[in-house]
């Protein structure tokens, strides 16, 4: 069973805004929250946006959760592989697989890599752990 977690509320100042954006981005770090894209499935994200007078809204900030589940607030397209960043430990370490099922890739200095260590790898590519492309 899933459960979804949606709504719009209006901040007088962006302060307050961006409290309630760091507090759902914390929050999303440490859930599993979903980032999956094919029907019917979810996506994780959230955003402040600053209302114009003409009533559109323009971001100010954003975070996603990439097909690893780890949060950035760098769109990434879901077809692309996602630049590597370091893990903080075991719990955003790469996995085999993306949350797609498909063999887990990043990009890391211009080069495409895929992860050969398995599940938790936590190593800089090409220190160790995965395969250039």
């Amino acid at each position: 069973m899933s459960f979804v977690a949606m709504g719009m509320v209006s901040f007088d100042t962006q302060g307050n805004a961006d409290f309630v954006f760091d507090q759902s981005k914390a929050v999303a770090v440490n859930s599993s929250a979903n980032n999956l894209g094919a029907a019917g499935e979810r996506t994780s994200y959230f955003g402040v946006y600053e209302e114009q007078t003409d009533g559109t809204l323009t971001p100010v900030r954003l975070w996603h959760k990439d097909v690893f589940g780890i949060v950035r607030e760098t769109p990434v397209d879901p077809n692309d592989p996602p630049a590597w960043i370091q893990p903080a430990g075991a719990q955003d370490a790469y996995p085999a697989v993306d949350v797609r099922g498909n063999q887990a890739r990043v990009t890391h200095n211009g080069v495409e890599w895929i992860n050969s260590h398995g599940d938790a790898n936590v190593w800089a590519p090409g220190v160790f752990g995965w395969v250039e492309q």
